[in-house]
């Protein structure tokens, strides 16, 4: 008898230290130079993200939901760890979660540079045409759009369907049923969108 609660001390003990260090260890989302975005001014979404409103949840698989967060949406960067980060709207105040998924194909914190950052990129949506601009507005892929537009519209694909962002298709997911193509001409520009 003694024994067994010994063992199951020292069970209990090893599952709360792999609690502690696994689950509740927290990260810093760094930027491109290398400094905490952590609970800083001045972080801003790099990309329209597409947020499940009624959860205030997004997901690294980058679903193309309705509702939109526009590019250079402030944002303060509250925690981390490896499979969530939370940040809230500086604006509005409203927390959201953002979800790791092996679909990134990426640690959770190298993947999250490509969508929040300290650089605000208007004048990059500015030099583009027209329709890429009205795409990037709606947040959705239209004929004629480049890749750059795309991208800035409604963020990368996921790298599990689309490993390089130079393929003639990127699959994107609609939510956890359904996806859509987003296929480019040689050109570089959308010549098609399969639903």
């Amino acid at each position: 008898m003694y024994l067994i609660k010994k063992i199951s001390h020292w069970a209990l003990l090893t599952f709360t230290m792999f609690l502690l260090t696994g689950c509740f260890a927290t990260y810093e989302v760094k930027d491109t130079t290398g400094q905490s975005m952590m609970n800083s001014a001045g972080v801003y979404t790099l990309v329209n993200l597409h947020p499940d409103m009624k959860r205030s949840r997004l997901y690294a698989v980058n679903y193309q939901l309705d509702s939109l967060m526009p590019l250079c949406t402030e944002v303060v960067l509250l925690k981390a760890s490896k499979k969530v980060m939370v940040f809230k709207v500086k604006e509005t105040g409203q927390e959201f979660s953002y979800y790791y998924h092996k679909a990134a194909r990426e640690p959770l914190m190298n993947h999250l540079m490509h969508f929040f950052g300290r650089e605000c990129k208007t004048d990059k949506v500015k030099s583009l045409s027209a329709i890429d601009q009205k795409g990037i507005k709606q947040g959705v892929a239209l004929k004629g759009m480049t890749r750059d537009g795309v991208v800035l519209a409604m963020g990368i694909p996921p790298r599990h369907k689309t490993p390089s962002l130079d393929a003639d298709s990127w699959r994107y997911w609609v939510n956890r049923f359904g996806t859509m193509q987003v296929n480019f001409n040689e050109k570089g520009l959308v010549s098609q969108i399969v639903r």
